[in-house]
């Protein structure tokens, strides 16, 4: 129902406010008495013996929670934090403490000044050197700012220099950065490095050498780039509802102009559709394209991961209908976390980057490949690796679903992304949400042994949860049964992630914002979901 919109400051907005979260506070405190009476079915097929976590989502006010279960967790590689410098050139060779010799081998240090001299009395067969400690009070190094590596020295024999990070929970990766021999000044990029190592938790610097070795380090420094141009940041909108934009482009067009937008993401369509309709949506391409405006070929789905090809022949599909012509992009919004084996199979996130890799070969470079990520994809660590990364490795560019409508917070989720992408040079967009939200409630249930103290229980065999209050006369481990017990609750706000119900000025407010603040090179604009949901915004 459309009641019309509200003077921004009007004591009835005020009241509608008020009531609006009133009830949400009100749902909230009857919530737990009706959900604690349920008995819920555990989807999927991994064995729950193990399970020492099981968090439950309501969105809204449904009854059913989307069920999430977890084994043991290991330590969070980000609780350990790292020291960020502040400086565009870091000198490692004279902050750093030289620590023991590595392997059989003498080592000793001639001087107390610099330059750093070092004469290495090789021993054994293996090879051997000293490391350095890049940690500073009990923080890792974070050099992902920095852009290059500066060497300058001489040594009496083949000399290895290789980094380790440290990141917690997790082994550690080691990443060679140069094989020296002789007067050596040379300018390592980053970048390469960055695809073996987290520069954000650099722990120890080695140099390693397989015989007797007189090293001279005149010069170890990371550099910042100068300040590095980048393009104007534009605007995109996406765009799922295909038949009304092959029906309408004017309107899709005109209302894309009157926002200064650069870029529609328009979801392809249904492989069942009529040859008219996909003509028509191959079509739309040379018509935006005349309008100054690029079109991206949007689709994706968490099942996809499984199920490529219906996708790559979309993909050829559409190549097909536009014949030699290159089209400006194709992006994939996948979000393979959906699938019910999420988090506990690791090998969701290595089928969702085959996919990723499938679709780059299937284009053949005639689009550039883009992908939709989460923000947390930069704190989640698969195969000893960020995955947002491994994602940016593949693709020619990343949009970050930053969805947060205070820019402090915007920018602070995105800003690890961003920087990757500055030293990769992969583009990054983030995006906004418009689009009315659910207001999410969770709560995690941790296991329990004491029965007095339990919220629930688990039943493995018939795979159930039963929420119930203690005192039921049910005993911990009779029939394999496991207790668990309410950790925690926590609610997500739609207000803190969706600019629904605010005005379309508050919107361009913080275009601005974030335009005027973020200077990374990688930074190419903001995408808004969606164009429905921006044009219901009040005016």
């Amino acid at each position: 129902m459309h009641c019309g919109s509200l003077p921004e400051d009007s004591p009835l907005r005020r009241l509608h406010r008020r009531m609006t979260v009133c009830a949400i506070v009100i749902a909230w405190w009857l919530w737990p008495s009706m959900a604690l009476t349920q008995d819920l079915t555990i989807p999927g097929q991994r064995a729950l013996t193990d399970v020492e976590e099981i968090e439950l989502v309501y969105a809204g006010s449904q009854p059913s929670p989307k069920i999430i279960v977890r084994g043991r967790q290991t330590a969070n590689s980000f609780i350990l934090s790292s020291h960020r410098p502040s400086e565009d050139r870091l000198d490692l060779a004279t902050q750093a403490e030289i620590e023991q010799p590595i392997g059989s081998c003498q080592t000793t240090r001639v001087g107390l000044v610099p330059p750093l001299h070092l004469q290495i009395a090789h021993q054994g067969t293996a090879p051997c050197g000293v490391t350095w400690s890049l940690q500073k009070a009990d923080q890792h190094l974070d050099a992902l700012s920095f852009q290059t590596l500066r060497l300058r020295g001489a040594t009496s024999q083949p000399l290895t220099i290789e980094f380790v990070d440290g990141l917690a929970g997790h082994s550690q990766a080691h990443a060679v950065v140069e094989r020296l021999t002789g007067p050596f000044a040379l300018e390592i990029p980053l970048a390469s490095l960055a695809r073996h190592i987290d520069l954000r938790h650099l722990r120890q610097i080695r140099l390693l050498t397989e015989t007797d070795a007189d090293v001279v380090v005149e010069e170890l420094a990371f550099l910042e780039p100068a300040s590095a141009p980048h393009s104007t940041p534009a605007t995109g909108f996406w765009y799922w509802d295909y038949r009304s934009a092959i029906r309408d482009p004017d309107a899709m067009l005109a209302t894309c102009r009157k926002q200064h937008c650069r870029r529609i993401l328009l979801q392809l369509p249904d492989m069942r559709e009529t040859d008219q309709t996909w003509e028509a949506y191959a079509q739309l391409f040379a018509v935006t394209k005349s309008a100054d405006i690029e079109l991206f070929a949007l689709d994706g789905a968490p099942d996809m991961i499984d199920h490529a090809t219906p996708l790559i022949e979309k993909l050829d599909r559409i190549l097909a209908l536009t014949g030699n012509r290159r089209l400006p992009g194709v992006q994939l919004d996948i979000e393979p976390y959906l699938l019910d084996g999420f988090p506990e199979d690791d090998t969701i996130f290595d089928r969702y980057l085959d996919t990723i890799t499938r679709v780059k070969t299937a284009l053949q470079g005639r689009a550039t490949l883009s992908v939709v990520i989460p923000f947390w994809f930069a704190s989640t660590i698969h195969r000893q690796r960020p995955l947002a990364f491994s994602v940016m490795d593949r693709v020619d560019e990343v949009a970050v679903m930053s969805y947060r409508t205070e820019v402090d917070e915007l920018i602070a989720i995105s800003d690890d992304i961003l920087r990757y992408g500055a030293l990769a040079r992969v583009p990054v967009w983030l995006a906004i949400e418009t689009t009315a939200l659910l207001p999410e409630r969770h709560v995690v249930l941790k296991r329990e042994p004491r029965a007095a103290l339990a919220d629930g229980v688990l039943d493995p065999t018939r795979r159930t949860l039963s929420l119930e209050p203690p005192g039921q006369g049910k005993v911990p481990g009779k029939d394999h049964a496991l207790w668990f017990r309410i950790h925690h609750r926590t609610t997500i706000r739609p207000e803190r992630i969706s600019f629904s119900g605010r005005t379309e000025h508050e919107v361009q407010h913080t275009i601005t914002d974030v335009f005027a603040r973020i200077h990374h090179s990688s930074f190419s604009g903001l995408v808004i979901h969606d164009l429905p949901g921006y044009l219901a915004l009040t005016r």
